[in-house]
């Protein structure tokens, strides 16, 4: 048996050109197009877990990493970015989240950019599956793209020298569709579901739910996918058998790694 970062270092990829090449003192964009059509480890209904990040920086399988939640605000994700002690954030529900810390320990912010909502889903080529009504619960959507560089202090072990986060606070089903189902940009290379329950996502993210459904219609499906307790596999998906789950989230959840089975597109 083996543990998830051990098991996708076997998927270890090369930095992405443009991630390499970025100067963070030019104030030139990034290309939204190569940032999105890199590999791309997706988390939708994510808060501020860095379990994703966690496991798949370590490893070196990916560079990029969507985050999506429509309950968290601009001002809330950059103090988070910027604070190094642990601490739990209770929302007016009384549900505590776990606040990023060891995962981002060990990185500096060298650069950050603001994109628009519009210019990332491109709407005009995107007909939805489905009615989307919800949005941003607090103040103005935004859109974050945050590249973060490794501390002289730490080596390659430790992590990737460079990755980029995009933080989008919208619905994360939505921007599946508009992303993936509009087939704009390759599939995702992994996805992280989990099914909290309590209001905190309105349609399951697991089997049976409308992601999947826009997956299977699209052909597009992520190579792997991580799975918590509450999030029932994707039809086409199969446990990764010689890996053990790992606990984690706001509440320690077990995870399972999930792999596409054999057949039909994928990342690639």
């Amino acid at each position: 048996m083996k543990e998830m970062t051990e098991f996708l270092s076997q998927y270890k990829e090369p930095m992405p050109e443009w991630l390499k090449k970025l100067d963070p003192n030019d104030y030139e964009e990034p290309n939204l197009e190569e940032v999105l059509n890199s590999r791309v480890a997706f988390y939708p209904a994510c808060y501020s877990d860095g379990f994703m990040v966690e496991v798949f920086n370590s490893s070196h399988s990916a560079h990029v990493y969507l985050y999506a939640d429509y309950a968290m605000t601009k001002e809330e994700w950059i103090e988070i970015l910027h604070t190094q002690k642990p601490r739990k954030k209770v929302d007016k529900d009384g549900i505590s989240y776990r606040i990023i810390d060891r995962n981002f320990r060990g990185y500096d912010e060298i650069a950050h950019y603001d994109y628009s909502f519009d210019e990332i889903v491109s709407p005009e080529e995107w007909t939805p599956h489905f009615e989307y009504t919800h949005g941003p619960w607090h103040g103005e959507r935004f859109c974050r793209l945050s590249i973060f560089e490794r501390q002289e202090t730490y080596n390659e072990s430790y992590g990737a020298e460079r990755f980029a986060l995009l933080y989008i606070n919208d619905d994360g089903i939505m921007l599946y569709d508009a992303l993936w189902g509009s087939k704009k940009y390759k599939a995702p290379f992994a996805c992280l579901m989990e099914d909290y329950g309590f209001g905190g996502t309105y349609n399951t993210l697991g089997n049976g739910g409308h992601m999947e459904a826009i997956a299977k219609e699209s052909g597009l499906y992520p190579k792997f996918m991580i799975f918590g307790h509450a999030a029932k596999p994707w039809y086409n998906t199969i446990k990764v058998p010689e890996v053990y789950s790992k606990a984690g989230g706001c509440w320690s959840h077990e995870r399972t790694l999930y792999m596409k089975k054999a057949g039909g597109k994928d990342y690639d």
